[in-house]
């Protein structure tokens, strides 16, 4: 098996650097032209929503996790409510993004409740998979 073990610094600097490419990620995609995106994608009733849900639930997963590691101090549900706040706020500048990309319309009040239940599921899940990121972590 193999072990991996770092401090909780290094740990939590991981995860605000994988936030950072997510963020990126996320810019990069609503930057594409609309007549390069799968037209398909966009015909299926949800599927566009879902991928918002999926997408900001990462996003609210790292960030929340990257949060509790960085202030440990902090209540878990101040942390929370923060990541859930930061996730969805990137939502609203996603979607603004959008508006100035061609053949993208952005501003869609649909995609950035997606995104914001997305961002509530990811962080939620930082409740469960907390512990096993302090596994990481290498004790003095």
């Amino acid at each position: 098996m193999f072990v991996v073990c770092m401090t909780s610094r290094l740990l939590a600097g991981l995860l605000w650097c994988a936030l950072l490419g997510w963020s990126a990620g996320i810019l990069s995609v609503s930057s594409v032209n609309g007549e390069f995106l799968p037209s398909a994608l966009f015909s299926l009733t949800f599927a566009d929503k879902f991928i918002h849900f999926i997408a900001f639930a990462f996003g609210g997963w790292l960030a929340a996790a990257a949060l509790r590691l960085s202030f440990p101090s902090l209540p878990v549900a101040r942390v929370i409510l923060t990541a859930i706040v930061l996730v969805a706020a990137f939502g609203v500048i996603d979607e603004t993004w959008q508006t100035s990309t061609p053949g993208r319309m952005g501003g869609d009040l649909y995609d950035w409740i997606a995104d914001f239940l997305g961002a509530i599921a990811g962080a939620l899940l930082t409740l469960r998979t907390h512990a096993r990121l302090e596994r990481l972590i290498t004790r003095p």
